[in-house]
């Protein structure tokens, strides 16, 4: 009978059936539709991408040389110019190896008597904080031959004062604490008055009473090119410092 199928004529049909289907799936879709790893991948790398977006959009720029992120939000008054503010806070050093080229010119070139002029110098020759205190790197024949530094006295002016920037880097690391108000108690000024160091001015000047807050800044905000000694000459800071301080305000 015409429907009466032996095994050996029903294999060929299903086969070809079953060919047949593939072929209009694959049309259909594209194979390439279904690889599983690159979009798994994709999907982490949006993630990761998301987060580091993130992390970097708290820290907010105050100026030039100071960021800040708030650490605890605070749910009270705005401190304002004139009010009497009051603080916890520790000080810790932050270190200089992570200098931008513009950190570099404005808060140690600019400060080197009579080599401000090498400003664009440093810029084309791309020398941030690595560069600089790499002393394999920054040598008399660098500062010659890269920032055009003919002069043999500035030369070596700008190679010492290099060096001593570097040296500092060990011998105060990044991390030590320098002051604290938890032993003495809380902080009290009067905002506005430039009776703080302006990083200070600048960051409290955005915060909320109970907000605790951390920020980064750079030594032209802070204790400048001279840096902060005890009466008995120790040094506190040392010049040039990068900063970081964690700030509690408590009232204002």
């Amino acid at each position: 009978p015409p429907f009466e199928h032996s095994p050996y004529t029903v294999a060929p049909l299903i086969m070809l059936l079953l060919l047949f289907c593939g072929a209009v799936i694959v049309t259909a879709y594209n194979v390439d539709s279904f690889t599983i790893l690159p979009a798994v991948a994709d999907r982490r790398s949006k993630r990761s991408l998301t987060s580091l977006r993130l992390n970097e959009g708290a820290w907010v720029s105050l100026a030039d040389g100071v960021k800040k992120r708030v650490i605890e939000e605070g749910d009270g008054e705005v401190a304002h110019e004139g009010s009497e503010v009051e603080v916890d806070y520790v000080g810790t050093l932050q270190g200089e190896s992570d200098w931008t080229v513009q950190d570099v010119v404005d808060c140690w070139l600019k400060n080197q008597q009579g080599l401000d002029h090498l400003c664009d110098d440093f810029v084309e020759a791309s020398v941030d904080g690595k560069k600089l205190m790499d002393t394999e790197l920054f040598t008399e024949d660098f500062v010659t031959n890269e920032l055009g530094v003919s002069n043999k006295i500035q030369c070596k002016k700008l190679v010492m004062a290099a060096k001593r920037i570097g040296e500092q880097q060990h011998v105060f690391a990044a991390g030590t604490e320098f002051d604290s108000s938890k032993e003495r108690g809380p902080f009290k000024f009067i905002l506005g008055q430039g009776k703080v160091i302006k990083a200070y001015e600048l960051a409290v000047a955005t915060m909320k009473q109970g907000e605790k807050a951390e920020i980064i800044c750079r030594a032209d905000y802070a204790y400048g090119a001279e840096g902060f000694r005890k009466m008995n000459g120790d040094v506190v800071v040392p010049p040039f410092a990068t900063l970081c301080f964690e700030i509690d305000l408590l009232k204002c």
